[in-house]
């Protein structure tokens, strides 16, 4: 779903910065747009089906299919709610390995494809956070990547889904949520 270039546009001829036009954009120029974090945190299936699939082994197309489509849930359930703007991050710093080699990876040519560089040198929190980037995308939703593994699953979204581009953030989940409200 394409951005609300009028509301962004509205945005900067009113003097606002990038960041405020940006969330004019994806809000479609809300008068108060709404944010919710989601964090890999909030992923059951990371603490149950997915348990221990944090690195090591590359995962399975079934497991990757599982961790992207309970991403993209996620985000539609905060659609759902009237939210904006979500912010993707991951519980801790354990997928930041996982982040950059697969980042390194998705930057070289050749390559086995965004989910085949997924499945082999991600993990599963990163696969989630890729499908909270592409379930923004799919509901209108704006997607704040904080920190290396949330870059890195929204590196692999874009990459699937190129149009999505404008709809991701690679931000301080600080600076952006002080301008929202919390859904």
């Amino acid at each position: 779903m394409p951005v609300d270039a009028r509301a962004r546009d509205a945005a900067r001829a009113r003097g606002r910065d990038d960041l405020d036009a940006w969330v004019a954009a994806v809000s479609g120029g809300a008068a108060t747009p709404r944010a919710r974090v989601i964090s890999t945190a909030d992923a059951e299936v990371l603490r149950t089906a997915l348990a221990g699939r944090d690195g090591g082994e590359p995962m399975s197309v079934g497991e990757v299919a599982l961790a992207v489509d309970t991403g993209r849930e996620l985000a539609g359930r905060a659609a759902a709610r009237g939210v904006h703007v979500v912010v993707a991050t991951a519980a801790n710093g354990a997928s930041d390995a996982a982040a950059e080699v697969l980042s390194d990876a998705l930057a070289a040519p050749g390559g086995h494809g965004p989910l085949g560089a997924l499945r082999r040198l991600g993990d599963a929190p990163i696969a989630v956070l890729c499908g909270v980037a592409l379930g923004a995308g799919e509901h209108g939703l704006g997607c704040v990547c904080d920190g290396p593994a949330a870059a890195a699953g929204a590196a692999v979204a874009a990459a699937i889904e190129p149009d999505l581009g404008p709809r991701l953030l690679l931000r301080d989940a600080g600076a952006v949520l002080g301008r929202l409200e919390r859904a």
